[in-house]
């Protein structure tokens, strides 16, 4: 295989195969053959690689069709691997070791699978596979590995060129297999992959929640945090169409009931009440009692963004039906908006901004801040070069 292994793939498969070839997986060797013990690619004959050839050879034929063929491989091998510590039959390679005498050295103990028993120890494919399925999906981050353990290493009969092969070879054959079967793995199985941004998508409304100056001389007290208000009320309830006015223009005289109004088709659904303010036990009555009026008669969502409420102001709102949102509630909300909607909030605040309350010099302040956080935002197509 042509494909270099990543750290992280040397060291998960080297971790792995340590299970089974402690004296060939020591500090350091990510996998391969130590040279230092005396054992190389050099001990493996012609006739043992033709060997390892063939068996790769079949595995990478029959991957198209079933990858699980690649597992049940690996846990022939592993399986002989285990075996031959205990049995000297199958310390060295072996060109004529075949099923029917496989069959006759190891009573297999188990009817869906193979579980050879040898002087009383029983080895199994199927706690092998479980093993590498957990490998190539988890420590690999190859997901479209097959999951079905017992589905591969019930139909374990069906591939007795596989089981020969990996009881002929030797110890170094096997481990060079395995390293080979491994890297067909790798070359054939897609990583999973993490689709990232960089750089990564900005959070413009957070910005503008957190940092962007309310107030100015030349704009109406509270403009700024009714049009904050609007695009994270339209963002949140995008079904809805809203009715929204300038920000000293009475409710009433506009037949609203409160500064936003949604509605669905000809029914009024949700109505907020914006106040940048402090909504206090005091004044809570003053500053909302039409909201609380509202709430306790009809069936409406009603919302009252503010800047803050205290503890008694929001048990009389609670108790009304009012829903109480806070700058600290909308900033909380807010990680789990993607930047998209985030961006849709934004659109409506200068959309208010621009058409509601018709204040150019508004909309210019709000582009420039947009600008320092959010510099391929849409909407600074409309930026103009004056100061």
């Amino acid at each position: 295989m042509g494909r270099e292994r990543s750290e992280r793939e040397r060291e998960v498969i080297s971790e792995f195969l340590s299970d089974y070839f402690p004296e060939r997986c020591g500090n350091g060797t990510q996998g391969k053959l130590r040279e230092a013990d005396g054992e190389s690619s050099d001990e493996i004959s012609d006739s043992e690689l033709g060997e390892i050839e063939s068996m790769v050879d079949r595995v990478e034929d029959a991957f198209s069709t079933s990858k699980g063929t690649l597992g049940l491989a690996i846990d022939f091998l592993m399986v002989a691997e285990q075996l031959s510590r205990v049995d000297d039959r199958l310390s060295g390679f072996d060109g004529s070791i075949d099923r029917v005498q496989i069959l006759d050295w190891y009573e297999n103990t188990a009817k869906t699978t193979l579980t050879p028993k040898y002087d009383g120890e029983r080895f199994s494919i199927r706690s092998v596979h479980n093993d590498v399925i957990d490998l190539f999906r988890e420590d690999l981050e190859r997901t479209n590995f097959p999951s079905s353990p017992g589905h591969h290493t019930g139909e374990w009969e069906r591939y007795d060129d596989l089981l020969e092969s990996s009881f002929r070879l030797s110890s170094a054959g096997r481990f060079e297999a395995a390293q080979r079967i491994f890297d067909l793995g790798l070359e054939e199985l897609a990583a999973r992959a993490f689709d990232t941004r960089e750089p990564p998508f900005p959070d413009p409304l957070r910005e503008i929640l957190n940092d962007y100056e309310r107030s100015h001389p030349e704009e109406e007290g509270g403009l700024t945090y009714q049009a904050l208000c609007y695009g994270y009320v339209k963002a949140k309830w995008s079904h809805l169409s809203f009715r929204a006015s300038k920000v000293r223009t009475g409710s009433s005289r506009q037949h609203r009931h409160g500064d936003i109004d949604g509605y669905y088709g000809p029914d009024l659904m949700l109505s907020v009440e914006v106040k940048d303010r402090d909504i206090l036990t005091t004044n809570v009555d003053s500053e909302l009692g039409t909201m609380i009026e509202l709430a306790e008669r009809t069936n409406v969502v009603v919302v009252a963004v503010c800047k803050h409420v205290d503890e008694g102001a929001a048990n009389i709102l609670d108790t009304a039906g009012v829903r109480v949102v806070t700058d600290e509630d909308i900033d909380a909300e807010l990680p789990l908006w993607d930047y998209h909607k985030q961006n849709r909030a934004i659109q409506g605040m200068v959309h208010f901004l621009a058409s509601i309350e018709e204040d150019p010099a508004a909309v210019q302040r709000l582009l420039r801040f947009i600008q320092t956080v959010d510099p391929e935002n849409p909407a600074l197509a409309h930026l103009s070069g004056d100061e």
